[in-house]
């Protein structure tokens, strides 16, 4: 028998210069907030985010996206950059959701969410970033040219296990949930990537390593909520802290016992944050996350310090 998710869902092909795409919507006909706006990250497809789709389904509906170089969607050529996904994301939006949206975007997808909110200010509700980074770092930068370096080689399983420590902290030292299981499952997943999967994967990294505006700047005024894990190797706290710092309406977090896979690791106080964000309710004493930071847009050569609640 069908669910009553399935029954409700759909799918719209979309094109952008000769690039086929698609987006999904589920639709909550008993939505009590915007509908939610996914835009998700490396070797994520738009029907593979699980408890966090489900989660999110109680209160609103659900918008996924292949966008070109992504999932089933066409490659990309690297030479295109994260203006022209948002320019794709946009076309989704216009057609399914032309009305203010809540935005839920993780790791790669949160550069496209944030050139998306530049260009439509007036279109986003809220806007969550979860795992992103300030700037790339040369950390960062030197990892990703190594797992193309590898690839270009054929040295597959040395590919794996660089993505894998890249994306997650795997010191005994440190509690991370259901971190076995995760790596169990990221490592199948990485080891069964297909031809096009690693082809995709190389042109969005090189994208990246290309062109480097990641999020901050007035034009996104929003309220946004910058989101990390604690461990996170990837985008640490300290780069999620300093995005959040750039942008004018910024909150910022880490949960507690996760890295750069919070999506995976935590999946339910994940959706109860963001949705707790979305809705205008409070932030205050989540014992699954540090002390939310209620951070201004600082003056030049200043720190930024945490506001109290009641000014949010």
């Amino acid at each position: 028998m069908p669910t009553r998710t399935a029954l409700l869902e759909e799918v719209i092909p979309l094109t952008l210069d000769g690039y086929a795409y698609s987006g999904r919507v589920v639709h909550q006909p008993d939505a009590r907030i915007a509908p939610i706006v996914f835009v998700g990250g490396a070797f994520q497809y738009q029907t593979a985010w699980g408890r966090l789709e489900q989660g999110c389904l109680e209160a609103a509906s659900v918008i996924t996206v292949d966008l070109p170089g992504w999932g089933g969607a066409d490659r990309l050529p690297a030479r295109f950059g994260f203006d022209f996904l948002a320019e794709a994301l946009d076309q989704l939006l216009t057609k399914v959701a032309p009305a203010p949206v809540n935005v839920l975007a993780t790791s790669y997808g949160t550069a496209v969410a944030c050139e998306w909110a530049r260009r439509h200010p007036g279109r986003v509700a809220h806007l969550a970033l979860v795992g992103t980074m300030s700037h790339l770092t040369a950390g960062t930068r030197s990892r990703v040219e190594h797992t193309l370096r590898l690839l270009a080689e054929e040295r597959h399983a040395e590919f794996v296990e660089s993505v894998l420590e890249g994306m997650t902290c795997l010191s005994p030292r440190v509690t991370i949930s259901r971190r076995a299981t995760v790596v169990r499952c990221l490592t199948r997943a990485l080891r069964d990537l297909t031809p096009d999967d690693l082809v995709k994967y190389r042109d969005n990294s090189r994208r990246l390593l290309t062109h480097t505006r990641l999020p901050g700047g007035g034009a996104v005024r929003a309220p946004a909520l910058v989101v990390t894990g604690e461990h996170d190797p990837l985008s640490t706290p300290a780069l999620g802290r300093e995005a959040a710092a750039r942008l004018p309406d910024a909150r910022f977090t880490m949960l507690r016992d996760a890295d750069h896979l919070v999506h995976l690791e935590c999946p339910a106080e994940l959706v109860d944050l963001v949705l707790r964000f979305f809705s205008g309710d409070s932030l205050d004493g989540l014992d699954y996350c540090h002390p939310v930071e209620y951070l201004r847009r600082p003056a030049r050569g200043s720190v930024p310090a945490p506001r109290p609640p009641k000014e949010h």
